[in-house]
């Protein structure tokens, strides 16, 4: 089998004097099937191929995060690691193809009291994640185990929450995930939950607005490999159903800047209504875990079928099929 070497290297300025070199050199066989996702800071870049050497800056300030997916065509996330960086110089080694290969070194402490965490029973998970809320990583892994936790017990840690990390996402995460326990998932033929999200142009998008018409929501999130591949098929339906189906594409990035700065130009194909969730609310009401999903809400209000992936045409003999049952 013929080996392939991924070579990349990423510089990162946080400060004027403060770098941090990110070195890889995974190899491996690479299958035409899928491909790896890397999110350094708010940095996307999608390795597919069999060659990659490139160089970027990214002026986000550490300690901040190098998270790799393997990901399907389909747009399913095989595996993913997430690793912890700073100023200086780390190198990341392995096999493309085996995840559990992946290694950062050297290890930042805060990859270190990740995974003490995740390695750790539960009665110790819970007391090693408290014992960390002054830090970034113990909050991220708050949010990350909080199903372990009871809602009371989950107010009562965001009461230790100190004043700098009040503001960050996850702590918006966990008061969105309080307050979904006490919401009503969707389920197809019943009603569809409500909820409230801004749009591209800085309104509110409220979905219980669109009663009377269809609704498409097409989830998605910057640089999703099956969601960019579904997009010809996308718009083709929208030229043909957008008169009669409010189209809406709900996005799933963790910060604004990516959701409104990166990849531009595939962004601007999309002329429907295009919305930021930021939490997840969206998402998690609809029980999305697959990229794109697609959710038809009929006049009524009620949802009326739920897909995910995508494959050429499904898009298009679905809607239409949808759309024909219903007006029968």
């Amino acid at each position: 089998m013929k080996l392939h070497i991924l070579i990349f290297i990423l510089f990162i300025s946080f400060e004027a004097n403060a770098q941090t070199k990110l070195i890889s050199k995974l190899e491996g066989n690479f299958s035409g099937n899928q491909l790896i996702g890397i999110q350094h800071g708010e940095n996307l870049v999608k390795l597919y191929g069999e060659k990659y050497e490139f160089t970027e800056t990214d002026s986000m300030p550490g300690p901040k995060t190098l998270s790799i997916s393997y990901i399907l065509t389909s747009g399913k996330i095989r595996a993913s690691k997430t690793f912890w960086m700073d100023s200086g110089e780390y190198t990341l080694t392995g096999n493309v193809n085996q995840p559990e290969s992946w290694q950062l070194s050297p290890i930042h402490p805060f990859t270190q009291i990740q995974t003490d965490i995740e390695l750790a029973d539960e009665a110790n998970k819970k007391l090693l994640i408290t014992s960390h809320l002054d830090k970034l990583v113990g909050l991220r892994m708050l949010n990350s185990h909080k199903s372990i936790f009871k809602d009371e017990e989950l107010m009562d840690l965001l009461d230790q929450v100190p004043g700098p990390l009040v503001d960050t996402w996850e702590v918006d995460e966990i008061k969105t995930y309080l307050s979904l326990n006490a919401m009503a998932r969707a389920k197809v033929g019943q009603m569809a939950p409500d909820f409230v999200l801004e749009s591209k142009n800085g309104t509110d998008f409220s979905l219980k607005e669109q009663k009377g018409k269809y609704v498409l929501l097409d989830f998605s999130f910057t640089g999703c490999g099956g969601c960019i591949k579904a997009l010809p098929e996308l718009i083709e339906v929208y030229q043909k159903h957008g008169k009669d189906v409010e189209f809406v594409t709900i996005w799933n990035d963790k910060s604004r800047n990516i959701w409104e700065e990166k990849w531009k130009d595939h962004k601007a194909l999309m002329t429907w209504t295009n919305l930021w969730d930021r939490t997840s609310l969206a998402t998690r009401l609809f029980e999305i875990e697959i990229f794109p999903s697609f959710v038809l809400i009929n006049p009524s209000g009620e949802v009326q079928s739920i897909w995910n992936g995508y494959s050429k045409g499904k898009l298009k003999r679905k809607l239409e099929k949808e759309l024909k049952g219903f007006s029968e």
